[in-house]
């Protein structure tokens, strides 16, 4: 990430995140064992380069055990990139779950 790069979460809970207001709740749940066997997957992805930006648009899949019920989830996210001298950065990542 850019420093000063934005997470977005869509939907009824709309939240703007830091990178790291992002990280911090996710690493406590890894720290407290309540999230565990988390795995996430593209089932499909589109990505343009024009020039030094770039944009990927993907649908994924995503399981685990949260405080020991079993979940499975869908959604698509979306990535913008620029390249930097020292190479390619996320500007910013936003995401939508479905119901």
């Amino acid at each position: 990430f850019l420093p000063g790069g934005v997470i977005v979460k869509t939907g009824p809970e709309f939240t703007v995140y830091t990178v790291e207001e992002f990280i911090e709740p996710r690493q406590r749940l890894l720290d407290e064992g309540r999230l565990v066997d988390f795995s996430e997957w593209e089932t499909s992805e589109r990505t343009e380069v024009r020039g030094d930006v770039a944009s990927r648009f993907g649908d994924y899949r995503k399981s685990g055990t949260l405080d020991g019920a079993p979940f499975e989830g869908v959604g698509t996210k979306t990535l913008q990139f620029v390249r930097t001298p020292a190479g390619w950065r996320i500007t910013a990542l936003s995401w939508h779950d479905q119901a």
